[in-house]
């Protein structure tokens, strides 16, 4: 009977210990890690998983050879397999994030730029301040956030990356001839009032007239 026990305490304990050693290696399959780059110096800031799966990663690539790093934007499969690469001139990337159109948009530093889905640049806008944070808005455009002159900074654009900045002088320009058409509908309509308030008197000293000479 104490055998039987051992027996069947073993098995169990055999049952038990192989679904451990089976879950563990289905975990440890669906872990990885993987590098990218070269003999220089590469650093990545910003991550997001993509429509399909993989991950888009954006920063800087430094090659050795090189004098300046250049921002860098890559792109993997759902196992971290690089599927395409590429760079946009110099400088690094603080934020990303996936567009609505599939593309990608990334900031840092002074810039914006956006990609289509493969990483092929569409256009790259500079502003003022420095970029660290970057949303895409519900109308299409993008929101920045950063630092400028030693602040906090909070930018709006359009879907083109384009801020309507106006210097003080040309919202002056902008209210002086604001205010000089304002003067001259107000001056053109006195000029119509006092010409109907004419031809009224003239109608009624007319009239005057008329019923006078009748009378004499």
């Amino acid at each position: 009977m104490l055998c039987k026990k051992l027996f069947l305490s073993g098995i169990l304990v055999f049952v038990l210990l192989s679904f451990c050693f089976i879950v563990s290696v289905k975990a440890s399959s669906e872990m990885w890690s993987q590098t990218y780059g070269g003999e220089g110096s590469e650093k990545a800031y910003s991550l997001v998983e993509s429509s399909d799966g993989g991950y888009a990663l954006a920063g800087y690539t430094y090659p050795s050879d090189a004098e300046e790093s250049d921002v860098w934007l890559v792109k993997t499969d759902s196992n971290g397999n690089m599927v395409w690469n590429q760079t946009y001139g110099e400088g690094s990337i603080r934020a990303l994030v996936q567009t609505s159109d599939g593309g990608y948009a990334l900031a840092g530093g002074a810039r914006l730029v956006k990609t289509d889905t493969y990483g092929n640049m569409m256009w790259n806008q500079t502003y003022e301040g420095e970029a660290y944070a970057l949303v895409q808005t519900s109308d299409g455009g993008y929101a920045l956030a950063g630092q400028k002159n030693g602040d906090f900074w909070l930018a709006k654009t359009d879907e083109h990356g384009i801020i309507p900045e106006f210097p003080s002088w040309t919202l002056l320009i902008v209210t002086l001839t604001a205010v000089l058409v304002v003067a001259v509908i107000y001056r053109h309509y006195l000029n119509k009032c006092n010409q109907g308030r004419r031809k009224s008197e003239k109608i009624c000293i007319s009239a005057c007239s008329v019923d006078i000479n009748s009378f004499a």
